[in-house]
């Protein structure tokens, strides 16, 4: 016996309304999937399925036969693939082509489609994905949310754009995700990867500084004395470990500070306590600021007044 049709939504239609609209839906959806199959079972007859002799052509004759039609090649083909994953005598009576469609990979598809889910009269097309492992139309729980998401950006420049925009808007999300330290490690990790230096042609990107021995020594004075630069490789390594030291120093003060600022209890924190550690953010700060100007400009002299900051005197 059927399960009565009730309405979800009383307050627009009664559940005789509802279950009118609900019978034509389906009976249109069983003439269509009886339509959708004909057709691929008129492409099986036009050229029967070998497994083992070839296409036979198919392609060629489906793009002219779904031209002339009226219908794309791809729509048509998949209908061919569907007669051919569903014989007629496997077919389940009142069960949509799209519920078929996503059970159509399934071993045990015969079988399954003739059993709704435990607790259901029919088989959705939701339900029929979730049991052929694949994402729903319509996810219910968090991973299956994560699984559309992840379906809908699978292209890297569109993801990009996606995060970006979530982190500027949703500065609460920003936060969130950075508290994650598996996050915070993939993002120092891109970080370092986007400001290494491009590695020499036929050079591996990092090479490793031989332990020096006393022939090497001798071979370095001599260049030395006879005026021959450094090798632009060693160059490079040394300028590509500094550069990894001052993000990793940089990454691991404001990873540090994320993690502990929410947790300061500041009611409990003297007033000693306080010009310390504002005294140690200027120190902080002015150290950036000399190796900000250092980066844009390479002259490492420090001047007297910030010698007198870094010491903790009053520059004069």
């Amino acid at each position: 016996m059927a399960a009565e049709i009730k309405s979800p939504f009383p307050e627009k239609f009664t559940d005789a309304e509802w279950a009118k609209y609900v019978e034509q839906g389906r009976d249109l959806i069983e003439e269509e999937t009886r339509i959708q199959f004909s057709l691929g079972d008129l492409t099986l007859k036009m050229i029967p399925c070998h497994l083992h002799d070839g296409n036979h052509g198919v392609g060629r004759v489906l793009e002219r036969y779904a031209d002339e039609i009226g219908i794309p090649y791809d729509t048509l083909r998949g209908y061919r693939h569907m007669a051919i994953a569903w014989p007629k005598e496997k077919r389940a009576s009142g069960v949509g082509f799209a519920v078929h469609r996503a059970l159509d990979a399934c071993p045990d598809r015969f079988e399954k489609i003739l059993h709704p889910p435990e607790g259901k009269e029919r088989w959705t097309y939701d339900d029929a994905c979730r049991h052929a492992g694949r994402t729903p139309h319509t996810p219910e729980d968090s991973r299956e949310k994560l699984d559309r998401v992840r379906t809908l950006l699978r292209d890297d420049e569109v993801a990009a754009e996606a995060v970006q925009d979530l982190v500027i808007h949703r500065p609460g999300l920003a936060e969130q995700v950075m508290t994650n330290p598996d996050t915070r490690s993939a993002i120092w990790r891109a970080n370092l990867e986007r400001l290494r230096p491009e590695p020499q042609p036929d050079q591996p990107r990092f090479v490793r500084e031989p332990t020096p021995t006393e022939g090497d020594h001798e071979r370095a004075h001599e260049q030395s004395r006879q005026g021959a630069s450094r090798s632009p490789l060693v160059e490079d390594t040394i300028a590509s470990r500094q550069v990894l030291e001052l993000l990793g120093l940089g990454t691991a003060f404001y990873t540090g500070m994320q993690d502990l600022i929410p947790k300061l209890r500041v009611g409990e924190i003297s007033d000693r306590a306080r010009k310390a550690i504002v005294e140690n953010h200027r120190r902080v700060r002015a150290i950036v600021d000399w190796c900000d100007t250092v980066i844009a400009t390479g002259d490492t002299t420090m001047d007297e007044q910030l010698a007198q900051i870094l010491g903790g005197e009053e520059p004069t």
